[in-house]
Order: structure tokens, then sequence, then C-alpha cells
């Protein structure tokens, strides 16, 4: 079947969508500018179906509840239970739509904070949501490559819900992956990264958790502490190079990520007992030793 495209100047909507994933699926989406007292059920939907209001008022019906809404607004409609919403008389509302499913969708609502408890939030990322919605409606037609823009501005939309509660507070910031994957993750960082200015922040940063989660997981998994781990990791690299060229020392510091030779200096010698000079001249030492051996 087509997807069916509808482009007006106060009604925009695809729909009829074939379903290519099991995770996660559009079925349709839509922008409206509803007239006064326009009003859409009772009835049924198959798919999740969430609404969001750029402007205007209306209500939403639903469970024997009456909601009251307005710009910022969003509300969810489960899958086969009977809604009713309406626009204001006087100054109704304009809402963006999308109808969507999958294994993961409810998922993903619950991570925006919605649930059969909880059908209506306040977001305040109107444009990115927008923006979404209309890069669905302009990848309308039938190819394969618009079927893969339609799915990532589902995906961005459902995130920027997700990162707007986040920012606001209130949603609990919550780890999906195990402790071993983020830790791999920040072994990788570091591994492409030490001969940088970096610290443990840049590094939780960078994997997108807080510092002192990632301090904890990081010593679980590697029975030392991060900082530990880096300030080790940079020393043995510092060795090979010690051991294996003629760079200056100052030059060796720079490149394990020390910007002062000093500093560098003195970390060596905390872990190492000698500086890096003599440790270079110890392993010169031992290397004529062992030439004259054979």
């Amino acid at each position: 079947m087509q997807p069916k495209y509808t482009n007006s100047a106060r009604y925009k909507c695809l729909e009829y969508l074939k379903k290519h994933s099991v995770d996660l699926y559009l079925s349709y989406c839509g922008i409206e500018k509803c007239d006064p007292g326009h009003s859409y059920g009772p009835t049924m939907r198959s798919e999740f179906l969430l609404h969001y209001i750029l402007s205007g008022r209306g209500i939403f019906q639903v469970d024997g509840k009456t909601y009251h809404l307005e710009k910022n607004h969003a509300f969810l409609i489960y899958p086969n239970e009977i809604t009713y919403y309406k626009a204001d008389e006087i100054d109704p509302w304009s809402y963006i739509w999308i109808g969507f499913g999958g294994v993961k969708a409810e998922v993903c609502l619950n991570r925006a904070s919605f649930d059969r408890n909880n059908r209506v939030n306040v977001f305040n990322c109107r444009n990115r949501l927008l923006e979404c919605v209309k890069g669905m409606l302009n990848a309308s037609k039938l190819t394969y490559a618009n079927d893969l823009k339609r799915s990532s501005f589902l995906f961005m939309f459902l995130a920027h819900l997700i990162d707007d509660k986040i920012s606001s507070g209130t949603q609990n910031i919550t780890y999906d992956y195990p402790y071993q994957v983020y830790v791999e993750h920040a072994l990788e960082f570091i591994d492409h990264n030490y001969e940088k200015d970096i610290k443990v922040s840049d590094i939780a940063n960078y994997i997108g958790i807080d510092r002192s989660y990632f301090t904890n997981i990081f010593k679980k998994v590697m029975h030392i502490s991060p900082q530990n781990y880096l300030i080790n990791y940079r020393m043995e690299k510092a060795c090979n190079l010690l051991k294996t060229t003629t760079l200056p020392i100052r030059t060796i510091a720079y490149q394990v990520g020390y910007s002062d030779a000093l500093t560098f200096s003195k970390v060596f010698k905390n872990i190492y007992q000698v500086s890096p000079k003599t440790y270079r001249m110890q392993n010169e030492k031992l290397i004529q030793s062992n030439k004259k051996g054979t």
C-alpha cells in the first residue's frame, strides 16, 4: 500500500506507513492547525499516538478523566483504548502528532515520564520536535532512503523528549548498560586520548554518565581508580618512549599528556622511584650489558 500523504495550508499528514522494524516503527505523523471546536473521537487506535501542542488550547479525555491542555503539553494515547480530544472554541490548538509502535515503544515513553497513570507531560523542546515531524513529512515518498530518514526522525523525536525531561530535572538519570560496557568505552577513550590534557571528568562526559558513578563502576571493574589508571597508562607509554627513542624528556612529557615536564618528572619518580633521565640511563646500561653478555 502506498502511504497516504496530505499537504494543505492547515493540515499535513503522512499515513499507512509499512512496518519495517519490530523494535520501533513509525505508522503515521502529521501537523494541523485545528478549527475552533474541532474534535476527534471517541475512537481507538492500534498504535501509540502522541500529540504535542504547538499553540492554543483544548481538552483530552481518557479513562473518565478530562485534561485541559495548552502550548507545550503532550498527551499520550495507548493502543486499543477509547479517547476523545477537542480544540478550544476560542483559542483552538495547533499540534503535531506521531503514531508508532514496536517492542521498545513503551520503554521509550516511560523514559520520557509517560505511563498509564501519567498521560500528560510538558516539554520545552518545541522546535526540535517540530523539525522531526517536518522531516518525516518531507520523506513521504516510498523509497528505502526515506524509510531510513523517517526512522531516524522518530528516534530523534523520542530522544528529545527523554533529554528534555532529564535536563529539566523531572526525570532521574538512568544508566542502561552493564558496568563493563561503560568501562570498555572509557578504556578506549583513554587509549585514543591519553596524550591530550584529559581528566576523569572528560572521560565521564564523553561516555555520558555522572563522574562519581563512573569512578565507582570503574573501581569495581578495574580495581583501581580511573585517575590512577590514567596516570599508570601514561607512565607506561612514557617508559616505552624512554627506552625506544632519544626524544627529550619535555617532548615525551608532552606526548603522554603533560604540558609541564617538571610535573611529569615528579609523577614518574613517584611511581618508579627514579627520574625519567635516570630510568633511561639505567635501561641503556642494561642493554649494553646484555650485548656484552652475548
